[in-house]
């Protein structure tokens, strides 16, 4: 029988995972930086500041709740994938950590681009963006995204989830890789973790795999 404190845990992981998709994906949707030089950037992120702010507000929440989300996923691999699995999760955790510090450099334009956008503080956002610190944030987002495929990998391996899931996964990677809207990527986020997390939301007996597998659902 599980104890009441595995059972929070669980459920707890299940919220995360259903909620922090849920403000990534309304993060991308109000997202209105589609990339460019400095000066395009401040300048839209001038021309609708609050929507800006509240699109990294989200993002910033989004991430610490699928942080405490994926801790939950181990026990998706009771076997078979957990290596890969466990890898994964770390890889996505990383993706997660330069999430944050891409919403905290976000924070750093929308102070820049208040009151007006000049050549100074273009030089200055480019001079930001040059930093190592920034670039290390960019590049524990794009290294993290390998996570979806070894996550998506493992739970197949496993056999724990409906193949939809993985599948799923692997379709919201696609989506950050082709010239589409974010929003696009935020709805398949939504529809991977939140199967998973309305999983776990459910009696044990459901979430157990040596109870109740899910091959062939």
């Amino acid at each position: 029988m599980p104890t009441s404190l595995e059972d929070f845990r669980r459920r707890f992981a299940g919220v995360c995972l259903i909620a922090g998709p849920v403000a990534m994906a309304a993060a991308m949707a109000l997202k209105t930086v589609s990339g460019g030089d400095s000066s395009a950037i401040l300048t839209e992120v001038a021309a609708d500041p609050s929507r800006f702010r509240l699109s990294i507000l989200l993002q910033l929440v989004a991430a610490l709740l699928m942080v405490a989300g994926l801790a939950g996923l181990p026990r998706l691999f009771p076997g078979r994938g957990a290596v890969l699995g466990h890898l994964g999760i770390a890889l996505l955790w990383l993706n997660m950590l330069g999430n944050l510090g891409d919403a905290a450099s976000g924070s750093v334009l929308s102070a820049m681009a208040a009151g007006g956008v000049t050549d100074q503080k273009v030089a200055i956002a480019d001079a930001v963006a040059g930093e190592p610190v920034f670039m290390v944030i960019q590049f524990m987002v794009l290294i993290g995204l390998l996570g979806f495929v070894l996550l998506a990998v493992a739970l197949f391996r496993a056999r724990t989830v409906p193949w939809a899931v993985p599948a799923l996964l692997l379709a919201t990677l696609v989506s950050f890789l082709v010239p589409i809207t974010e929003a696009v990527g935020g709805v398949l986020l939504v529809l991977a973790y939140g199967s998973v997390g309305t999983r776990f939301l459910r009696p044990e007996s459901a979430v157990n795999p040596a109870v109740e597998p899910a091959v062939g659902r």
